[in-house]
């Protein structure tokens, strides 16, 4: 496996297929799925065989995507530039998610079909489009996949990804067509949020800084003190990536305060 680079720099010489493909993919993949009405029929096969792997691989492999965001946490106080293009990625996020789920309305399977699929975790029905927890990890992908570090680690960042987009088919509570809203949604508000920070670095100023990781490190306490996933049994490893994202940005945080 090859050695990450801590010293992470951000280019705007990223090759465009970085930048376009996972959108433009998951757009076209869309389209298909819409015009041939496949959403229902490939989302039963994919859960049929997803579920082979073993529920408990994707109930814990889901939860990336419920407490993903804290893992920008460690960037602030070592990384301004690029904690600020999380922020401004996942501001355009929250907007692509919870400006769709409720005015569109769309239901998810378990309102819908009436044949037998597999449940793992909670029995969810409402606000299916795009998928929230898609579009978080593909936000994290996508930020990380646009800056110089080694196309291994990006296939590995992006493989990740998309099997938390695939958990949430194997849960049974979000339609394909769903993931791909959040996969082309994150990803999008990746490659804006990023183009938008180095054309306005006003965030990585340190009282702007120090407001952010504030907010960020309460919202890690909340998952810790506060937050129930749902997902049964899951709890010691959603404590456990927060408490080691609150640990790695100690160092980060003494420099910032």
């Amino acid at each position: 496996m090859p050695a990450l680079d801590l010293n992470i720099n951000s280019s705007p010489a990223i090759n465009p297929v970085w930048r376009w493909g996972v959108p433009l993919l998951a757009l076209i993949l869309m389209a298909i799925l819409w015009l041939t009405e496949a959403n229902a029929p490939v989302f039963l096969w994919l859960n049929e065989r997803l579920f082979l792997v073993g529920p408990e691989f994707w109930n814990h492999l889901t939860i990336l995507g419920e407490v993903g965001i804290i893992f920008i946490l460690p960037f602030f106080g070592r990384r301004a530039d690029i904690a600020w293009q999380f922020v401004l990625a996942g501001l355009l996020a929250t907007l692509w998610t919870n400006g769709l789920k409720s005015p569109l309305g769309v239901l998810r399977p378990p309102a819908v079909l009436h044949e037998n699929f597999h449940i793992i975790g909670p029995f969810l029905e409402q606000h299916s489009f795009p998928s929230g927890h898609t579009t978080t990890i593909f936000l994290l992908a996508g930020v990380f996949c646009l800056q110089t570090i080694n196309v291994c680690w990006k296939s590995l960042i992006l493989l990740l990804a998309l099997l938390v987009g695939l958990s949430r088919i194997a849960c049974g509570v979000h339609w394909p067509l769903d993931v791909l809203g959040g996969m082309f949604g994150g990803w999008l508000a990746a490659v804006i949020g990023v183009a938008l920070a180095k054309c306005w670095p006003a965030g990585e100023k340190l009282a702007v800084q120090r407001v952010f990781a504030l907010i960020f490190l309460a919202a890690a306490i909340w998952f810790i003190a506060g937050y129930n996933s749902g997902q049964i049994g899951t709890n010691w490893l959603q404590y456990s990536l927060v408490l080691a994202s609150i640990a790695a940005a100690l160092p980060g945080f003494k420099r910032l305060f």
